[in-house]
């Protein structure tokens, strides 16, 4: 029996290693989602009863619009930042970002977002381009800090003095010090991992730090912003649908805190903080925790639990026989 040599020429050991890693990888990820989900199944009867409504309909229709927008802000944010060493279209980078949401979220507070996010860069340049996802996530983190120093101030000064809401600020504080320092003085730390032995070897990862500007980390910070704006206002919306019942400013107050507090806790699969933080602030407002536990499922869900399914077919643009 003859086989024809094009057929012969698209069997070979790298390719078939290349998809049995795919399939292996789409198979654990989806095992993980399968657990998260099953997590959330209680919930099930009360989401289908909530939106199997007109008014529900719409609210989820907003919701869904809002996390493609979140997602394509945080793309075009990616693509700029590696348009110096690895020129991305928009398209490759909304896949990249989707895979680097599957990775994150079955691994301790989204590590997993750099090797997913990377592995669709060319294999020359992918290790020196983790230091975009880390300037993305960090510029982020600001926003988020920023939210969080405006919000308690307001609290403190504006509602009343509270112990909890002081040690946010002052968190949200030091680490917005602590940021500035490490930008101000980068070089000079990078310089000084060359000669630390267990950081000499990964010093190189960092280096395109050297060459982000302030102004680059100023629109990445307005990028940051209206992303940070894109879930701000999608929470408040779930908040106030599931029955949350309070001031505006209150509702925005205790979104802020919840995603600051989200935030600076690590935690694995990405499950538990974000819940216990919004029901910890809504509780002294003697709102329901399953009004508040709802819109905060919600949020997860649609922002993380569906891109991450759709980031399991993107893996599958991994080329994995490169170096």
């Amino acid at each position: 029996m003859q086989v024809s040599e094009p057929f012969v020429k698209k069997i070979t050991p790298s390719g078939f290693f290349s998809l049995l890693l795919k399939t292996g990888v789409f198979l654990v990820s989806m095992g993980v989602i399968v657990f998260l989900l099953f997590d959330k199944m209680l919930w099930w009867n009360f989401f289908k009863e909530s939106y199997c409504t007109q008014k529900g309909l719409l609210v989820l229709s907003l919701m869904l619009v809002g996390m493609f927008f979140n997602i394509s802000v945080e793309a075009l944010k990616w693509q700029y930042l590696v348009r110096t060493t690895s020129p991305v279209s928009f398209r490759l980078a909304l896949t990249a970002v989707f895979s680097g949401i599957t990775a994150g979220l079955i691994t301790p507070h989204g590590i997993g977002d750099y090797v997913g996010r990377i592995l669709f860069l060319n294999p020359e340049n992918r290790l020196e381009n983790i230091a975009s996802v880390l300037f993305s996530r960090i510029a982020q983190l600001c926003i988020t800090c920023i939210a969080g120093v405006v919000a308690t101030l307001y609290f403190c000064f504006v509602i009343q003095m509270n112990q909890h809401m002081l040690t946010a600020l002052l968190l949200a504080i030091a680490t917005l010090l602590i940021i500035f320092l490490v930008w101000k003085f980068r070089v000079f730390l990078l310089d000084k991992m060359k000669h630390v032995p267990l950081l000499k070897n990964i010093e190189k990862w960092f280096d395109q730090l050297r060459g982000y500007s302030n102004q680059l980390f100023i629109k990445t910070l307005a990028l940051s912003a209206l992303r940070y704006g894109i879930f701000l206002t999608q929470f408040v919306i779930l908040l106030i649908f599931f029955g949350v019942e309070l001031p505006l400013e209150i509702i925005i107050l205790g979104a802020v805190f919840t995603f600051f507090v989200k935030s600076i806790v690590p935690t694995f699969f990405d499950l538990g903080v974000r819940e216990l933080a919004a029901v910890f602030f809504f509780s002294a407002y003697h709102i329901e925790d399953a009004n508040v536990l709802a819109a905060s499922i919600s949020l997860w869900l649609i922002n993380l639990l569906i891109p991450a399914v759709v980031g399991l077919f993107c893996m599958f643009g991994i080329d994995y026989t490169k170096k």
